[in-house]
């Protein structure tokens, strides 16, 4: 029996699959479109977010100029860098390019890359994308519920529902708990300055707890636009698992080992062997990071 291979099968750290994106792909900076592509192609790569790849046919190469820098990637090859050099400005390390893929990698020959959040905006047909291209393999479920959701934090109540929405995403993340408004303890709630954004659910802004003296950042989060396809979210706020005791139906859940028990919620990228984060750090997520790796 052949071997399957995919983005849904689990492999090792920089497993690289490519696969046709099926979708129109554009991109926008200062008003330039930079990309505008039928024949986009999605990289999968094990341990990373999607990403598209388009011909350089399709994107605009004769504003870019090869720079000396090539960074290694675990299993795509050496990427080759160029500068985004525009009408008022040169955006720096924009695009990047793989000539010599390693054997066995997938041919990345004549596609470029472009450094997702140093343009302004990309969309697949008309529709503008956040973040990083979806994948078709992550399926969001919101699901009704009548468990009983108890939340404490150092020993106070935080939130007590009869009625959570749970939201499952992807095959490896935990349940997460949607809880109305009027089932939250609303005195310990702080508003916070931050904010992540996610492809699948839309931009999220956070609350911090303050118990007497003591204020836990950013450990409880919502979506007040959420993406029509999570909609039923709106009104709703989830807490931190990682960092506060919740019961379900009665039953402790254990603290989650996660990417964000180690950086809370800009948890791009994560390791093990990493410190846990402490949420009584003040630190502020502006989710505009203008490099990720790549």
């Amino acid at each position: 029996m052949a071997e399957v291979d995919g983005p849904g099968i689990h492999r090792p750290t920089g497993h690289v699959v490519v696969e046709p994106a099926r979708r129109r792909v554009r991109a926008i900076v200062d008003g330039i479109w930079v990309i505008d592509s039928d024949d986009a192609v999605t990289l999968y790569e094990q341990g990373s977010t999607p990403r598209w790849y388009v011909p350089r046919t399709d994107a605009r190469t004769d504003l870019l100029v090869a720079t000396e820098l090539t960074t290694a990637t675990t299993a795509r090859g050496p990427a080759v860098w160029s500068d985004l050099h525009l009408p008022e400005r040169v955006i720096e390390r924009a695009a990047w390019q793989h000539p010599d893929p390693p054997a066995g990698a997938p041919s990345l020959d004549g596609l470029i890359s472009f450094e997702w959040n140093l343009l302004d905006a990309w969309f697949e047909e008309d529709e503008e994308i956040i973040v990083h291209p979806r994948s078709p393999y992550t399926r969001v479920d919101v699901l009704r519920s009548s468990r009983h959701v108890h939340v404490e934090l150092d020993g106070t109540v935080v939130a007590d529902s009869r009625r959570p929405l749970i939201l499952l995403e992807g095959g490896h993340n935990p349940a997460r708990y949607y809880l109305p408004w009027s089932d939250i303890t609303r005195g310990l709630l702080e508003p916070s300055e931050s904010f992540t954004a996610c492809p699948y659910k839309g931009v999220a802004s956070y609350w911090n707890v303050r118990i007497g003296d003591a204020v836990f950042h950013d450990v409880v989060w919502e979506y007040r636009e959420p993406l029509w396809q999570v909609a039923r979210i709106a009104g709703h706020v989830c807490p931190f698992i990682e960092f506060t005791d919740v019961w379900v139906d009665g039953v402790a859940l254990e603290r989650p080992e996660t990417k964000w028990a180690h950086h809370g919620p800009n948890a791009y990228t994560w390791r093990p062997g990493d410190a846990a984060w402490d949420p009584q750090r003040d630190v502020d997520w502006r989710g505009d990071d203008r490099h990720a790796s790549r």
